[in-house]
């Protein structure tokens, strides 16, 4: 096989989704249809495939680093693919499973898919916990399938040469996840206090005294939506607000021609923002969501405004030479930058200004953005855990393994959680740890731009090249790597946990 083809190849089919992937999250197409697109590209995964990349790998000297981690990220791309295919049939099952277990709501039948914006927007606690109830009830006749589609993703990642799905998520990001895992154990330790303090707070001021003491795993999709500060974020000030603040940064998004911006109302538009990369550099699409309001919205909003920079600014010749670095296997790097910028929502003194708001509403509304920051990576710690729990589990339905599961998402997100939820938070191929690794580098890199051009760094134009400069890069570097390329940084929990106690505890001032 020729490396450069199958890039050719690998590039054509993800620009291929990417583009059908947009038009329906855009409210473009009613339907989702990848299957001509996998058809047409189901070369790419298959087992000859990946003992080609294998081997190109290994005949590729040392000193071609460049070449060596484009085939090792195309090698991991292909292989966790083809696990992927070889689990299909049970993939799709479950998929049908899932779709026909409907819940009774409000005289009608509810989608799967549909209960947690109801279970946000619903103020009622109780009524909160009977619709998760019948959810969880309803998901439960689809168990079965999980766990065997567990177990065929597991079989055949083994039959690649890897002791499990860790073993192969380690092989393209280079990260050790046992080493991981305890860290963030740590840190888990450190921010419990102040979380539970938090989280105290708004059961305080948000539930009825029955339920204060114990939030329920329903109440967090209520706690997650973070409606009382709908208000201050209302959907005509989103686009405004995210191309100003780049223009403060010298980058001027209504002018950039390879960045397509979609604010247009649709029918059937999604209601989450995406970004979408069609044929980066050139080619690269923000969708704003239907909803487009909300400080939780806006958040998310930003980080996927922050990937859309970071594909729309990548190197023209690395897309066309590597264009696994653009989209790679390993979202760390990418994701990090993401944080990064939905990070500004924690800073009161930005927000004051960017929103025009009073002192005292900005900060807690930044103190409140800070708590479910806290709240996302104490989770994301909590899945990392479970997952490889879970993948070192001979029966993934055992009794103890659901008590393990319960204990540690309660005690990770103060949420009581149910075992019957156990598969959903399965993260099969370890994105809690890609979360945690890119909130790392998006702590790190806040630090450095601190230092280089001050805290009000989002409004330096200098700070702009520096991101633009690390931008044109896109995932060539593990987002450890980078970090010690652009500033000598390593991943530091404790620098994270610094940072989330301090952002809790932000003045009120502008």
């Amino acid at each position: 096989m020729n490396p450069s083809d199958y890039r050719r190849d690998y590039a054509a089919y993800l620009s291929s989704v990417e583009r059908e992937r947009f038009e329906y999250h855009a409210g473009l197409k009613r339907r989702l249809d990848l299957r001509p697109t996998e058809e047409r590209h189901a070369e790419l995964w298959t087992r000859d495939s990946v003992e080609a990349l294998r081997r190109a790998l290994e005949e590729t000297p040392e000193h071609f680093e460049t070449e060596r981690a484009g085939l090792r990220a195309l090698a991991g791309a292909a292989s966790v693919r083809h696990a992927e295919d070889a689990a299909s049939e049970l993939t799709e099952e479950l998929r049908r499973c899932t779709e026909s277990a409907r819940v009774d709501w409000g005289g009608s039948k509810v989608e799967d898919a549909a209960v947690p914006d109801l279970l946000a927007a619903e103020r009622d606690a109780a009524r909160r916990r009977e619709l998760a109830r019948r959810w969880l009830d309803a998901s439960g006749a689809c168990e079965d399938l999980g766990s065997a589609r567990l177990d065929a993703l597991d079989a055949s990642v083994r039959a690649l040469g890897f002791d499990g799905r860790r073993a192969l998520y380690e092989s393209f990001t280079g990260a050790s996840l046992e080493k991981f895992s305890a860290s963030a154990d740590s840190f888990l330790e450190r921010t419990a206090p102040a979380f539970a303090s938090g989280l105290a707070r708004w059961s305080a001021r948000e539930l009825p005294p029955d339920a204060r003491r114990a939030p329920d795993f329903a109440d967090r999709f209520f706690f997650e939506r973070a409606a009382r500060f709908d208000a201050h974020f209302p959907a005509r000030g989103l686009r405004a607000l995210y191309e100003e603040t780049l223009a403060g940064l010298g980058v001027r998004v209504e002018s950039r021609q390879n960045l397509f911006v979609d604010d247009e109302p649709r029918p059937s538009k999604c209601e989450r923002s995406a970004c979408f990369a069609v044929n980066p550099p050139r080619d690269v699409r923000l969708v704003f969501g239907a909803r487009a309001s909300g400080l939780d919205f806006f958040r998310q909003t930003f980080r996927e405004g922050a990937r859309a920079q970071v594909f729309a600014w990548a190197s023209s010749d690395t897309a066309t030479r590597h264009p696994e670095f653009i989209r790679a296997p390993d979202g760390a790097t990418e994701e990090g930058h993401a944080h990064l910028f939905s990070g500004l929502f924690d800073e009161p003194a930005w927000l004051a200004a960017a929103r025009g708001i009073r002192a005292t509403e900005a900060g807690e509304a930044a103190r409140f953005s800070a708590l479910l920051g806290l709240y996302e990576t104490r989770r994301a710690c909590a899945r990392l855990r479970w997952a490889l729990a879970l993948e070192a589990a001979d029966d993934k339905r055992s009794e103890r393994l659901a008590e393990e599961y319960v204990s540690t998402f309660d005690e990770a997100t103060g949420f009581r959680h149910r075992a019957a939820a156990r598969l959903a938070d399965a993260d099969e191929w370890f994105e809690s740890a890609t979360e945690l690794r890119a909130r790392l580098f998006a702590v790190g890199l806040r630090e450095h731009l601190r230092e280089r051009h001050g805290r009000r760094w989002v409004h330096s134009r200098a700070a702009g090249e520096e991101l633009i400069d690390l931008w044109n890069t896109a995932s060539r570097y593990p987002a450890e790597e980078l970090a010690r390329l652009a500033w000598g940084g390593e991943p530091d929990f404790d620098l994270l946990a610094d940072a989330s106690l301090a952002a809790l505890e932000a003045e009120d001032e502008s």
